[in-house]
């Protein structure tokens, strides 16, 4: 594969992530969020399940002590992604899927604030970059004083949990197979999101097929296909580039909004989008000066 051919890969996963925001929001009228999210990872879980074994002759069998890490480091990251995704869902039903797309990509500007307080250094540059994200943050989501429309809100702590979750999978996924790591966490997102469903009392059986199309479009198409696709495409992509191109995914997901759902963004939220897109491209410049630089991972 060509970088040419590796660019244009990564930006069709960010059409399609960007794309799949309307896919959730729209889910939303139809299904309850736990069971929604429950459906989607189990079978995102299962379309990798084939491939994971396919190249299993490229794996090397893990040794105990690696079985243990991958049990331990994917329920880690399960939960987060469970929380993460929670948020999300919660949040896309009271907001705009232009807002759920530009707020969720500032998971990349929360990364160094996370990272100050693991003892990462950066460049003062990066003050510049997330004061620009957060004034575009407080202008897209027509903030009064301190106070935030709760979906704004919701999509804000789920990007604050991308953001962990980019963090941990940056220290510990070096240690298993994408795919095999991936399939492990997705079914730990689903399990307990299914357990969620049936403790708050969401309908847990879906029936119709449009209910099921939006669950196979999310699940196999935006999760399962999407996460395999950017694998793929960051092997041969630089992860700075890779990262700017992610970066669009906001642009589609607020294209898609306009295309399917009508929305229109007025001057002073177009304002805040332009800000935090220019905020989030700034922060890829200021990897940390004293650890690797971090594996720009998108969100699914």
């Amino acid at each position: 594969m060509t970088l040419a051919q590796s660019n244009l890969l990564i930006l069709l996963v960010a059409a399609v992530w960007g794309g799949s925001f309307v896919i959730q929001k729209m889910a939303m009228d139809l299904m309850d969020p736990f069971i929604y999210n429950a459906y989607r990872f189990g079978l995102a879980s299962l379309c990798l399940l084939p491939i994971r074994f396919l190249r299993r002759g490229n794996i090397a069998i893990m040794d105990s002590d690696d079985k243990r890490h991958m049990m331990g480091s994917t329920l880690l990251t399960g939960t987060i992604m469970f929380v993460a995704v929670a948020f999300q869902q919660f949040g896309i039903k009271n907001t705009t899927v232009s807002n759920a797309g530009f707020i969720t990509g500032l998971y990349i500007v929360f990364v160094p604030i996370i990272g100050m307080f693991l003892g990462h250094r950066y460049k003062h540059g990066i003050w510049i970059a997330i004061t620009i994200a957060c004034a575009g943050l407080y202008f897209l989501s027509g903030m009064e004083g301190l106070s935030m429309k709760q979906g704004d809100f919701f999509i804000t702590i789920s990007a604050v949990c991308w953001a962990f979750h980019l963090i941990i999978i940056d220290r510990i996924s070096h240690r298993h197979h994408p795919i095999a790591f991936a399939i492990r966490q997705f079914f730990v997102c689903a399990v307990l999101s299914f357990i969620a469903g049936i403790i708050v009392g969401e309908r847990i059986m879906i029936i119709t097929l449009h209910e099921w199309s939006f669950i196979i479009a999310s699940g196999v198409v935006a999760i399962a296909m999407g996460y395999t696709a950017q694998i793929y495409g960051q092997k041969v992509t630089p992860p700075t580039q890779a990262a700017l191109i992610f970066n669009t995914e906001a642009v589609f997901a607020a294209a898609a909004g306009f295309y399917f759902l009508g929305e229109i963004l007025g001057p002073e939220a177009l304002l805040g989008c332009a800000l935090m897109l220019i905020g989030t491209v700034m922060a890829q410049f200021y990897p940390p000066l004293n650890h690797k630089s971090t594996e720009p991972k998108a969100v699914p």
